[in-house]
């Protein structure tokens, strides 16, 4: 065995010796490429989507048609207190038995409201957040195209500095999986998606503006 190494130690010796000594007039060999700086930058999700006016306005949107079913539900709730109050003081068996076919029929409604509002605010919400997804993802895609970006990456945070302080957003950023830069410098460009998001995807109140992808300054890296 110790035979082998040695004769392996000096056949490596021997190899090496010949790579240093390239014969005279040998060309050299060509310099390596130098690659390219990677570029990446980060994105505060939950910014994002604070300041996304047209999700915003879908959001609310969603919040005032869940309120008109809340309305409804609640009038006729109030009808049924009153049946029910009037069921209890009468002491007639046929007008008892009237109020309490109407009692039946007020349950029904509810149940029936009930039932079509959870479908209906299901399926808006259901296609209000594909949408904002697929428009965020959009977004982040072009401006990645736009200035020769090499990867996104988008993390959970505060959307405002006076959050930062809360049990909620510290328990959000100590969670996994989750990316955390706890120090950047000149990476995050989640104003740039905002304003991007803004400009070509406007809310329904304001008057749409070419859709353009904003250019991330020289300085982020």
């Amino acid at each position: 065995m110790k035979r082998i190494f040695t004769c392996l130690a000096a056949f490596l010796a021997l190899t090496a010796s010949a790579t240093a000594q390239a014969p005279a007039g040998a060309p050299a060999p060509a310099p390596a490429a130098t690659p390219r700086p990677q570029r990446i930058v980060i994105v505060n999700i939950a910014k994002v989507l604070r300041d996304y006016k047209k999700a915003n306005t879908r959001g609310a949107d969603i919040t005032v048609k869940r309120q008109a079913y809340v309305t409804k539900v609640n009038a006729l709730r109030e009808q049924l207190a009153t049946v029910n109050k009037e069921f209890n003081m009468s002491q007639v068996p046929e007008t008892k038995k009237k109020l309490q076919e109407q009692a039946l029929g007020i349950q029904r409604q509810v149940e029936d409201i009930d039932r079509e509002a959870q479908l209906d605010l299901t399926k808006l919400s259901n296609e209000t957040i594909v949408q904002v997804y697929q428009e965020i993802k959009g977004v982040i895609a072009d401006i990645a195209t736009t200035n020769n970006l090499d990867m996104v990456l988008c993390y959970p945070a505060a959307s405002k500095t006076e959050d930062e302080a809360t049990p909620q957003v510290a328990q959000l950023m100590l969670q996994t999986p989750a990316m955390i830069p706890f120090y950047h410098k000149g990476m995050d460009v989640t104003e740039v998606v905002i304003k991007t998001l803004n400009g070509r995807y406007p809310p329904p109140e304001v008057s749409k503006v070419p859709a353009t992808e904003t250019v991330i300054p020289a300085g982020s890296k």
